[in-house]
């Protein structure tokens, strides 16, 4: 049972470990840890030069050490000094022994820090290629994040998230628009009934008068009455005025 249950939480913390993985942030750590490492391999390189510049210089004053007891032990012989000498002589030969022997480390002290250099270049170009496809995954990785958010925006679109905010905006502008053009409707019907009464009656009049034009044309229409004028007889019962010299007589 404990190993069993041990199991399960292992599985949900590899389960949790993974969903927190983001391979971007990976890769940036990846690339900050690949470029830390290039100043401990510097470092590394330049002990090993280091020591090949050591005994370069031991190996050159070992060289000057064993020439100057070369002059030396002629110098003695010359004065007679043949027990000077010999201890001379051991002299030189240990400096010569310790010469060989720093001769011996210099060459390896230089095959170290040839293939030390020449590892430096190496990691240092594997690091680049490596790096540019850290970079290369890094934009995959950016591309597919977006291609996520870009997704998640369609699927709220299909699924109803937003277009149901435009699709009851819209039913609610119709339905205002429906409400005003009827309210308008309302408003305006007596204006429009007596507009429509007018032109009707405006309409008929202009049929009326028209119609009475063609008939004055063709002379369908009873010619006006002129009012008859008093006969002679009538017109001399019609008392006559009087003169002023009647008028004077009387």
């Amino acid at each position: 049972m404990l190993r069993r249950f041990f199991l399960v939480l292992r599985s949900w913390f590899g389960w949790l470990l993974r969903r927190s993985e983001d391979p971007e942030l990976l890769l940036r750590q990846y690339i900050d840890d690949m470029r830390a490492r290039v100043p401990k391999l510097r470092a590394a390189v330049a002990e090993v030069l280091a020591t090949e510049y050591q005994l370069e210089q031991q190996a050159e004053r070992l060289r000057k050490q064993i020439a100057d007891y070369d002059q030396q032990i002629i110098t003695a012989l010359k004065m007679g000094y043949e027990e000077e000498a010999r201890v001379l002589i051991a002299a030189k030969a240990q400096a010569e022994e310790s010469l060989q022997d720093t001769l011996e480390q210099l060459e390896t002290a230089r095959r170290a820090s040839q293939q030390a250099k020449a590892a430096l270049d190496e990691y240092q170009r594997e690091m680049e290629r490596k790096i540019a496809e850290a970079k290369r995954l890094i934009g995959q990785a950016q591309l597919a994040r977006l291609q996520e958010e870009l997704a998640q925006a369609m699927a709220a679109f299909e699924v109803g998230d937003m277009s149901d905010v435009l699709e009851r905006a819209r039913e609610k502008v119709a339905e205002r628009t429906a409400r005003a053009q009827a309210r308008l409707e309302v408003a305006t019907s007596d204006t429009n009934a007596r507009l429509r009464e007018v032109r009707r009656a405006s309409l008929q009049l202009g049929v009326e008068e028209q119609l009475a034009e063609y008939k004055r044309r063709l002379g369908l229409t009873p010619a006006p009455q002129q009012p008859s004028l008093p006969s002679g007889d009538e017109t001399r019962q019609l008392p006559q005025p009087r003169s002023s010299e009647t008028r004077r007589k009387e």
